[in-house]
């Protein structure tokens, strides 16, 4: 089984059930209805823009230190 990466993306973790006449994955709380490699695209889609928005927060946090020792210095 695998978490359904919209749910996970909400901070629900819900297990999909796999349809082996389809080879789809279903997810019965958001209804998500996809193979194995649209999960793992959505997955990584989301895993992507995490990181980006957290190196955002970084360059804004290293700006705000530096910003910080120069008016001090």
């Amino acid at each position: 089984m695998t978490d359904c990466p919209e749910c996970a993306a909400r901070q629900v973790q819900v297990e999909m059930k796999f349809d082996p006449n389809t080879k789809h994955f279903i997810c019965k709380k958001c209804g998500l209805y996809a193979t194995r490699e649209q999960v793992s695209d959505i997955k990584y889609r989301l895993n992507r823009r995490e990181r980006t928005r957290e190196d955002k927060h970084d360059e804004y946090r290293d700006w705000w230190q530096s910003s910080k020792k120069e008016k001090q210095g």
